[in-house]
Parts: structure tokens; C-alpha cells; sequence
């Protein structure tokens, strides 16, 4: 009898060459989506990859380009009546983005925008006749001539380029400026009428001012400005009612553009706000209205994706809810039309052993059904790859905490050498997600390699509502970092993790908790630090979002007796006695380089083994092939060579 070979395994290679699905949009009619296929990694030293603008039938797919190749385009949006897309590219893929409208037959993408700074955002008026475009602030005229002459100083933050909105004609591509003061404008959305938007603006258009901007109307004849909301937390995802008399917005303690998951806050024009959804054990990525009484809304409920519909009363009624993953960091989460049958909804979805698609929910008695409607990368189908099992324990203090654990193929009942990988944010979470390339490639290798790989959501994660996002708030490594842990000793008790063979890493968040646990712990044997933070005072002086720290320690930022001071792994650097590498962009405004060169100059005078790997060019997150392949490989090679 012949066997039946063991299916292939996964290699760096695979992940390079994911091709990256996202931003699904489907029309009115519910009978196509539009979306973007990008190519996962620069094989050169290009800071922006190709993408192009893909067109797929949802009764009959068969998916087709719109975008020429060897260019760079992205967020298409349909015009009301379906007959166009507009979205944001350049012929010339390192170019700045531009505004382009592209009728569904074949032919040329007319460029409508031309500014040095392009384009930022944009959104089609509700009659379709134009577009409201996010357009940033040229350079002054004579700049680019002095940067030639080597006159090319920088005052740091000494001026204020805003992001400014302008109405634009889609057919003569005439634009004009819309008054709203010197605000930046970080998102908007048009009223249903045209007569306004409300958006989500600041004085400054620093990345530290997003942790304060405010939600704000603005009128698009008069530009007058008025605030309708304002606090202590942060918002993003602003969404009209249909009959325009009410705005949602997700609010929450949100540690970066992008990983917003919170609690649903509806506000009047009145300025009269209520938590709609104040309570809710689930973190909510994005609402949109379907009448005037119901919104739809996408969220992570105990770790799962969810989507459902919230009435304005607070309940919740789910239509659907798997161990998938949604492509949630840029663009729209869910795009819906509202069909004869009921709702049409469009996403990209992906699980832990198939990478993203466009996928096609249509409801039906109370629920939806999903359909695949691409599969754009099929190098990889049948490929071995690990699924996660779920895994839940008490902390210390009792917090119930969940955690995902991938394990390999075992032989024996014997413990497995064990690697803790933390996620970044730290308002994130290990989800269903594919797990592709960064950090979070590590875990196929790994896993591939023979080791268990423990992805636990300690306190400060999203998904399990805004109360527990926001239980690390002014205690970040303290009871988040304890209930990683207690995970780990759970693992261990268990007979799953081997005590005396554990390593821990991650990225951003996840690399902090990982340098703060090896001045905290010598349970470790092997570390990996990526885009770290080392010394929480110098990461304010340094960093472009250093309202980040004040919003989550909400303490003296330059004191070395409070928070700053006392979660600082440079405080307890003489601790350490766990082999570390460093991983870090040369170019990182978020956690600059001099938190890795901080650390690792210490833990050489130590005499505690390190290596610091610098990326030229690189910002937060590696971008060039290479540079990714060698994180792949100089991480899982530290890790498996010590563990």
C-alpha cells in the first residue's frame, strides 16, 4: 500500500511571495467587488510595492485587472450609480498618490489630481457628480531648488503642513478648497446630503495629535466647524446615519492609528453622545448604518471575528461569528449594499492556514453565508501549516485571559522547547489571522522547526471590550506582562512547554514586553527584541506618537521615580542574563533606533551576549525583500540555536 506523501511545507520564500489582498468594495447593486492586489515585498529598494485594482463578478467569478501592471494603485470606491471607481495610485509606482476615475468598460484611468503632496484620502459626493478629497500641504515653491543647493536643514515640527479637504469635479477635475481653518484632517465621512462631513480633525498634523482630535462638522459651504465631540480617548471610523440627524464613532484608549477596536459611541448633532454599546464584552472595528435604527458592525468578541447588528438601544443580534481573520488596519472593514434579498457584504477575510481573499457574505433568515471569490495565492493551497488551539487561564489577580498555542506534530508526551511571541500595540490581539510575514512568520517557522509557539492576549488586548483593552492604562508591564507569565506557567504545568527550554520574542509593544521580561526574569534562554522600546523617557523625546505613552502611563513623562521610570528595561538592565538580539529600522519614527543602540550597548558592557541588526531605510516594519527574509531568518535561527 502506498503512502500518501506529507504535504509541503512552508517556506520564507512562500511568505515573500504572498501576494496582499485588501480594501473589497462592492456597489450598490451587490453584483461586483473592486479590490487590490499588492505585492508583498519590494525586491529592490523601493519604499512603495506595485499594486493594481481587480475587478470580480460575484455571481460568476472570474477576476479581472483594471490598473495596468508596474504601477501602484489602491482604494478604489464606487460611484453612487456603480458606473465608475475613482481611487488613489501613480503610473510611476514611488510617485506620490494621486486621484484617478476609471469607468468599468475597458480603457484609460483619467488622472484628476496633479499636487506635489497628492491625495490623500477621498469620498464621492452622494449625487456623483464630484469627489471631497484629503489633500496635504505643498511644499513651498523654491524648497526642492534649495534642497539641491544643500541648504536641506529640517526645524523639527517647525512647520505645519495640514491635510486640508477639497472639492473636486470628477469630469473637468476642477478643484476647490473648502474652508475649515487651519485644522488637519485625519478621517472624514460626506452627510447623505452633500451638505457636510464630519470628521475627526486637530491643530496639529503631527502624529502625536492624533491622540487628541476631535470630532467635528464641517460645512462644505460656509466651512463653518463645529465640535460635536471631544474627550479623553480616542476615535476613529465616523459613519452618518442615513437620515443625517446622527454620527457613530468608535471610541477607546488606542495605542496606534489602525488598531482601533472599542465601544460604539452615537452622537447627535445636538452634541448629546451615548455608548451605545458601554458593557459589551466584544471590541467593535467598525459601524456602518443600515436604517436609521440599526447599524452593522464587524467586531473581535473573545477572540473571534463577529458581525452583527447594533440597534440604537444597545442590543446586539449576530449574524455571523468564525476563527477568521479580516483585514481591518487600512480602508473600510466591510463594504455592504442593501439588496432587494437583504445585505450584500464584501470583506477580505483569512484563517490561520489560508492567507486573505475577497470573500462575499449575502444574509439569509437572520444569518449570513460566505463565499470565496478569489484565490490569489494558490502556491501555498495544501501547504502544512498549523492551526492554533485556543487556550484560557487565570491570571495572578484571577483576570481570565485567553491565548492561542500552535504546536507541531508530536511523537512523544514530552514537553516541547517553547517560544512566547507578544503581539504589538498594545491594543491588538493574536487573532485567526494568516500568519504571514514580520513577526508573525515566525510562528510557521518555528512551529515547522519543532517548537511550540505560545501567542497569548494578556490585559490591554482588544476583544473582549473596552474595559479590558484598557486594564493596562497606566500600568503597561505590570499586569499584562504578569499575565503572559501565568500563561507560560500554565503551559508548563500542563507538561506542554519545557521549563528549562523557553524563549520569548515580538515586535513594537511586543518587543518592550520582551526587553522588559529578560530585566525581569531569567526564565528565558533566548530572546528577540523587535522595533523595541528600552527607556520609556527617551522614547518620548524621540518618538513621532509620544502622546502614546502619555495617554497610556498618565504620569510625569520625565521622572525616574514614576512610571517612566520604574517600567524602563534600562532601569533594570543589570538583570539581564538572556541572550537578545535586536531588530530594528534605521528610519523608525514610532520607536527609534536609539531604544535598540540604548539597550544593547548595556547589555555588551554587561557581558550579557547581543547582537543588534539595523535596517537601512526601513521605518516600523521592514519592507525591502531581503530585509524581511533576514528577519525571518536571524530570528527563528537566534531563538532555535539557544532554546
Amino acid at each position: 500500500m502506498t503512502e500518501s506523501p506529507e504535504p509541503a511545507r512552508l517556506t520564507i520564500d512562500d511568505l515573500l511571495d504572498l501576494q496582499q489582498v485588501s480594501d473589497a468594495q462592492i456597489p450598490a447593486q451587490g453584483d461586483r467587488v473592486a479590490y487590490v492586489v499588492a505585492d508583498n515585498a519590494s525586491a529592490h529598494h523601493e519604499r512603495k510595492p506595485a499594486s493594481r485594482v481587480w475587478l470580480v463578478d460575484t455571481e460568476s467569478p472570474s477576476p479581472r485587472p483594471l490598473t495596468a501592471a508596474g504601477t501602484r494603485a489602491h482604494s478604489p470606491r464606487w460611484s453612487p450609480d456603480g458606473a465608475s471607481i475613482a481611487f488613489l495610485g501613480n503610473r510611476d509606482p514611488q510617485g506620490p498618490d494621486q486621484l484617478f476615475v476609471l469607468g468599468e468598460s475597458p480603457g484609460e484611468a483619467v488622472q484628476i489630481t496633479s499636487g506635489r503632496a497628492g491625495v490623500s484620502a477621498f469620498s464621492w459626493t452622494p449625487d456623483g457628480r464630484g469627489l471631497i478629497a484629503a489633500i496635504p500641504d505643498s511644499a513651498p515653491e523654491g524648497e526642492e531648488a534649495e534642497r539641491a543647493a544643500g541648504r536641506d536643514w529640517l526645524l523639527y515640527e517647525d512647520t505645519s503642513r495640514l491635510t486640508r479637504l477639497w472639492r473636486i469635479d470628477a469630469t473637468t477635475a476642477e478643484r476647490a478648497p473648502i474652508a475649515h481653518g487651519d485644522l488637519h484632517v485625519w478621517e472624514f465621512a460626506i452627510s447623505p446630503d452633500g451638505a457636510a462631513v464630519v470628521a475627526l480633525v486637530s491643530e496639529s498634523p503631527h502624529n502625536w495629535a492624533w491622540y487628541a482630535a476631535r470630532l467635528a462638522r464641517i460645512d462644505l459651504a460656509s466651512g463653518n466647524v463645529e465640535t460635536l465631540l471631544a474627550g479623553d480617548w480616542q476615535m476613529t471610523r465616523p459613519a452618518w446615519s442615513s437620515d443625517g440627524r446622527h454620527v457613530a464613532v468608535i471610541v477607546s484608549a488606542f495605542s496606534d492609528q489602525g488598531m482601533t477596536g472599542g465601544d460604539v459611541m452615537v452622537v447627535g448633532l445636538d452634541g448629546i453622545a451615548r455608548n451605545i454599546s458601554d458593557g459589551h464584552p466584544r471590541s467593535y472595528l467598525s459601524v456602518e448604518w443600515v436604517d436609521d435604527t440599526h447599524l452593522l458592525c464587524s467586531a473581535i468578541d473573545d477572540g473571534e471575528l463577529s458581525i452583527g447588528r447594533l440597534r440604537q438601544d444597545g442590543q446586539y443580534h449576530e449574524l455571523w461569528r468564525g476563527e477568521r481573520g479580516i483585514t481591518r488596519w487600512t480602508g473600510p472593514i466591510l463594504s455592504v449594499a442593501t439588496t432587494a434579498t437583504g445585505l450584500r457584504i464584501a470583506a477580505v477575510l483569512s484563517s490561520p492556514d489560508v492567507p486573505a481573499d475577497v470573500h462575499l457574505a449575502t444574509e439569509h433568515d437572520g444569518g449570513l453565508t460566505w463565499q470565496q471569490l478569489t484565490h490569489e495565492n494558490p502556491s501555498v493551497r495544501g501547504k502544512l501549516m498549523p492551526r492554533p488551539e485556543v487556550v484560557r487561564w487565570q491570571s495572578i489577580d484571577g483576570t481570565d485571559i485567553q491565548g492561542l498555542l500552535l504546536q507541531p506534530e508530536k511523537t512523544t508526551n514530552e514537553p516541547l522547547p517553547t517560544v512566547v511571541l507578544i503581539h504589538g500595540g498594545p491594543t491588538a490581539l493574536w487573532g485567526f489571522d494568516f500568519m504571514g510575514t514580520r513577526s508573525m512568520g515566525w510562528v510557521q517557522l518555528l512551529v515547522t522547526a519543532g517548537y511550540a509557539v505560545f501567542l497569548p492576549n494578556p490585559r490591554g488586548s482588544m476583544g473582549w471590550g473596552r474595559a479590558f483593552a484598557e486594564a493596562n492604562v497606566g500600568d503597561m508591564g505590570g499586569g499584562d506582562f504578569v499575565d503572559i507569565l501565568s500563561g507560560v506557567e500554565m503551559l508548563v504545568e500542563q507538561g506542554i512547554a519545557d521549563p528549562n527550554r523557553l524563549g520569548v520574542g515580538g515586535w513594537s509593544y511586543g518587543g518592550y514586553l520582551t526587553a522588559w521580561a529578560i530585566t525581569q526574569t531569567n526564565r528565558f534562554r533566548a530572546a528577540v527584541a523587535g522595533a523595541s522600546i528600552t527607556n520609556w523617557i527617551s522614547f518620548h523625546g524621540g518618538s513621532t506618537i509620544q502622546a502614546f505613552d502619555q495617554v497610556f502611563y498618565q504620569d510625569d513623562p520625565f521622572g525616574w521615580d514614576g512610571r517612566y521610570g520604574q517600567f524602563s528595561p534600562m532601569a533594570h538592565v543589570r538583570n539581564t542574563q538572556t541572550p537578545t538580539l535586536f531588530l530594528h529600522g534605521e528610519k523608525d519614527p514610532i520607536c527609534p533606533v536609539g531604544q535598540a543602540y540604548e539597550m544593547w550597548r548595556a547589555l555588551r558592557e554587561c557581558g550579557v551576549e547581543t547582537q543588534l541588526a539595523v535596517y537601512p531605510r526601513e521605518g516600523h516594519g521592514p519592507i525591502e525583500r531581503e530585509h524581511l527574509r533576514d528577519v525571518l531568518e536571524r530570528g527563528v535561527r537566534w531563538l532555535t540555536e539557544r532554546v
